[in-house]
């Protein structure tokens, strides 16, 4: 095995190993997290792979492969964090490998190197890979079909790479609706017309690439059509052009105005945006910008400007959405400064300037944990969230000054770009990032979750016990508690379900009556809510509910005797008595 290739497999080990070695660990998170464990963990339950449920109800928000490789994952693994997270981990993985092969097609070796380390190490791209959400999983479908699209337009027999970008778009339809084809679709007709390349477009449309597609996206959509009538006016109608134009009769998505994403792409992959006003500011660096292979850079800016301008003008809009357009940046950027670090004195000017950018931010992260920590009970109290959390969050954003401190002298000390290797000057810099960015996911360890609530639960659930969620859908609860709950006036996520639900009034209530009487037959119940419902809970409910868990946000309150409440914010130390959700001591 030659030097070359044995740097790349360790290349690819330690890459691996930074996208996944953190995955579990963590308790899952709500909203998202927990919704997307669940989901896939029902499926398990209960055999139904077709139709997508939450809460044992109809869920047709989003089409089912995350789901169908969460649920294989748990399958494999067990119902456990890692296991959950595993799929956007990969996905984040895989992406990054389709960008370094893109990139050695677009701009050159060095140039896919620097690109695959910056997508790599942009903070928003790593952290969304260690979420389990679905659109690391869009992002890497797309970059697959557009590699496809470019390896189409380069080779003479164009019908093999035509069936692969079919495969991947259709993958992408999978995971996340129409959306999957409309954007590689964009981009790929628009690169092609302005290299007139008619042959690709035709390829790309041959009978057999549409075929192709068809064959893997249209079977579950036919399935789940006829098991569900209503799935596609559901699902094409409101979860599509709905939720873009936030038009119809009911709030869909999440509301943002046209400049939303500006920030997020100013930060989200930092430090490396950095290098746009450092490269952009001198007569080097925009020499350097047009010494970029044309179709590296028509390209990459084609595949960038529509997915950015695509979800800035829908109307609901999430940071995450933009994942599909961090491996163009990271192209062109890394095509950019490959072509920069020719220059003597710009690829030392960039070198330095990433090292000062992290010497800042490790100084600014210092001075701002060496605060937090006398006044973590204060800032808590300002913030409202929970003393736990502020210690948590205080602790990473230590370890991640200290490593941004430590790292920018170390590459002070080594000085590449003064001995003539820029390039490796840059590598040091990712390599830094990397370690940054694994330290700082342990600021994800908080308590927006229903773990500790289930596991308070777990010891003194008996049979024929009633678990009510009380208007607060909680959607980690369910897949840690493995049981269905009582959605009492909570259900907002899952309405269109639950209304045509079979048994509807059994699993979703709104009548206060009805709880009352439960709260009262002799049946053992317990309630998890918001803490700020706990005084009305506690004024209307005979016998007095007692505290069993509380965190910040929420609580679980029984109508039996039960253990010492715990205090999550306590790190899990019982109180000295027990007591009822009204703060006296119970009698």
């Amino acid at each position: 095995m030659t030097r070359q290739r044995l740097a790349t497999l360790l290349a690819v080990l330690l890459l691996g190993a930074m996208f996944v070695s953190r995955t579990g660990g963590f308790v899952l998170q709500d909203p998202d997290e927990g919704r997307y464990a669940e989901i896939p963990r029902e499926m398990i339950e209960t055999g139904d792979w077709v139709t997508p449920k939450l809460f044992y109800v109809d869920y047709f928000e989003k089409p089912p492969l995350l789901y169908w490789l969460t649920a294989i994952s748990f399958e494999a693994f067990g119902l456990t964090e890692w296991a959950a997270r595993l799929v956007p981990a990969l996905s984040g993985f895989v992406t990054v490998l389709l960008t370094f092969v893109l990139g050695v097609r677009l701009a050159g070796r060095r140039a896919a190197w620097l690109a695959s380390g910056m997508l790599a190490t942009m903070p928003l791209f790593f952290a969304l890979s260690q979420a389990l959400l679905i659109d690391v999983l869009l992002g890497a479908c797309i970059t697959a079909a557009l590699l496809g699209v470019y390896a189409a337009h380069q080779a003479s027999d164009k019908r093999g790479w035509a069936i692969l970008v079919a495969v991947a778009a259709a993958l992408g339809v999978l995971a996340k609706g129409l959306v999957a084809l409309v954007l590689p679709g964009g981009i790929a007709l628009a690169f092609l017309l302005w290299r007139r390349d008619f042959a690709t477009i035709r390829a790309l449309l041959h009978w057999q690439a549409v075929l192709a597609f068809l064959v893997v996206a249209v079977p579950w959509f036919v399935l789940v059509s006829r098991r569900n009538p209503d799935f596609l006016e559901f699902f094409f109608v409101r979860e599509h052009f709905q939720r873009f134009t936030a038009s119809g009769p009911i709030r869909v998505g999440h509301p943002e105005g046209p400049f939303y994403y500006i920030p997020v792409l100013m930060f989200g992959p930092a430090p490396w945006t950095l290098l746009v006003p450092l490269l952009a500011a001198s007569a080097a660096g925009r020499r350097a910008f047009n010494a970029i292979p044309a179709d590296a850079r028509v390209f990459s800016l084609l595949w960038f400007g529509i997915v950015v301008g695509f979800f800035s003008a829908a109307t609901s809009k999430l940071g995450s959405y933009i994942v599909p357009a961090l491996p163009a940046l990271a192209l062109l950027l890394g095509a950019w400064l490959d072509r920069a670090l020719e220059e003597e004195d710009l690829g030392r000017a960039a070198v330095r300037a990433l090292r000062g950018a992290l010497a800042a931010l490790g100084g600014l992260l210092a001075f701002v944990a060496l605060l937090a920590w006398p006044l973590h009970d204060r800032l808590a109290g300002w913030l409202q969230v929970d003393v736990a959390d502020v210690v948590v969050i205080a602790g990473a954003v230590s370890s991640v000054s200290l490593v941004m401190l430590a790292s920018s002298l170390v590459s002070h000390w080594l000085r590449y770009e003064d001995r003539g290797r820029p390039a490796a000057g840059v590598a040091v810099i990712v390599a830094s990032l990397a370690l940054v960015l694994l330290f700082a996911i342990e600021g994800r360890a908080v308590t927006k979750t229903g773990h500790a609530l289930a596991a308070a639960m777990a010891p003194l659930r008996q049979e024929g016990d009633l678990l009510v969620s009380y208007k607060r859908l909680m959607q980690s609860l369910g897949f840690y508690t493995r049981q269905r709950i009582v959605q009492f006036d909570a259900y907002h996520e899952i309405e269109a379900g639950a209304l045509t639900a079979p048994d509807h009034d059994e699993w979703f209530w709104k009548d206060f009556g009805r709880l009352e009487r439960e709260w009262s037959s002799g049946r053992r119940v317990f309630i998890a809510t918001d803490r700020k419902h706990v005084p009305e809970l506690t004024k209307s409910l005979v016998p007095e509910p007692r505290l069993l868990v509380q965190d910040h946000r929420r609580v679980v309150l029984v109508n039996f005797p039960a253990t010492d409440p715990v205090s999550v914010e306590a790190a899990g130390a019982p109180e000295e008595e027990e007591t009822p959700a009204g703060g006296s001591p119970a009698e």
